[in-house]
């Protein structure tokens, strides 16, 4: 939109670049989309909130010390990554006084590591996406064994041997009623949830206002974002997933992300393209799948690792292709 637009050409520097950098988590370059995202993030938690702020701060500042590309870092691009690092590391770790520290240098290696992924696909014209923020917080994550000042926190999966679900626990025919005013409030609570997921927040207002401010860059955005997290709840109740992670907006995020760079950032947008993005939606939720399992006995959870590796390789399909490019 226009308006928000002039708003964040109208802004300090500085401020644009950091709204930016929030904002590009859903591949939206708007500071005004990207101080929604923060405010949503601030009402689903202070906690959260503060950690995107100093990882989205950190990271930038890094990104500019270190000499990198100004127009990447206008764009907000050195940011997103250190937003999503925060709150990632304050839900999976123990909350300490120290954790800050933690999350500042993982913010400041996922810079590094982005501009060294960006050196590497560049020619490929291949984006490295969140890329850098999945690896930088596996690395901590696994790093906080052999410190006595860090550990755990229970929302990290303990390391264990994949074991086949019992049942999806709620039949399907009951998921796929929407008479019910239960299930209708089940499958509200699933699609808002799987937007706002991809922050790590758990809450339905903070999925209303991420759409809200995807639509204020792009309203086929927030469509992508939207038709996201309808696949990532109907997908898995097809297949026999848990209710639990259903509910929970677990098996949506990654869809929502994986649509919305198919279906409109990275490629033409066009009927095409948006049945190619539903495509990839489908196979993210296969890939989350078998990532969790492949990373249980690690124990460590997929974050937003399905995402990358399904664009990736449906971007470096596309380019093969004489229907995408």
């Amino acid at each position: 939109m226009q308006w928000s637009m002039k708003i964040d050409m109208a802004l300090p520097r500085p401020i644009r670049v950091i709204f930016r950098g929030v904002g590009q988590v859903f591949f939206c370059g708007n500071a005004v989309t990207g101080l929604i995202f923060l405010i949503a993030l601030y009402i689903g938690g202070l906690t959260a909130g503060l950690a995107a702020t100093v990882g989205v701060i950190t990271s930038t500042i890094t990104a500019y010390l270190l000499g990198f590309s100004d127009d990447d870092i206008d764009a907000g691009l050195y940011g997103f990554n250190g937003t999503l690092v925060g709150p990632c590391l304050f839900l999976f770790l123990e909350n300490t006084p120290l954790l800050w520290v933690y999350v500042v240098l993982a913010s400041v290696l996922s810079s590094v590591v982005l501009a060294a992924l960006i050196r590497i696909l560049t020619p490929y014209k291949i984006p490295a996406s969140t890329a850098p923020f999945v690896l930088t917080c596996w690395m901590f994550m696994l790093a906080v064994y052999s410190f006595d000042s860090f550990s755990r926190s229970p929302v990290l999966p303990s390391p264990e041997i994949p074991t086949a679900i019992a049942s999806a626990d709620l039949p399907l025919t009951a998921w796929l009623s929407s008479m019910a005013a239960e299930t209708t409030e089940m499958w509200y609570v699933a699609l808002t949830k799987g937007v706002a997921e991809v922050m790590f927040a758990d809450n339905v207002l903070v999925g209303i206002l991420f759409l809200v401010g995807i639509a204020i860059t792009s309203w086929r955005g927030a469509f992508m974002a939207l038709c996201g997290t309808f696949v990532g709840v109907l997908v898995p109740i097809l297949l026999g997933a848990s209710q639990s992670l259903i509910e929970m907006g677990l098996y949506a995020f990654n869809p929502v992300l994986t649509m919305m760079a198919i279906g409109w950032a990275f490629l033409k947008p066009t009927t095409g393209t948006a049945i190619l993005a539903l495509l990839a939606g489908i196979l993210t939720v296969i890939c989350q799948a078998g990532l969790a399992n492949f990373l249980a006995p690690l124990g460590l959870p997929t974050l937003t690792f399905p995402f990358v590796l399904v664009i990736w390789m449906f971007l470096f399909a596309a380019s093969m292709s004489k229907h995408w490019s």
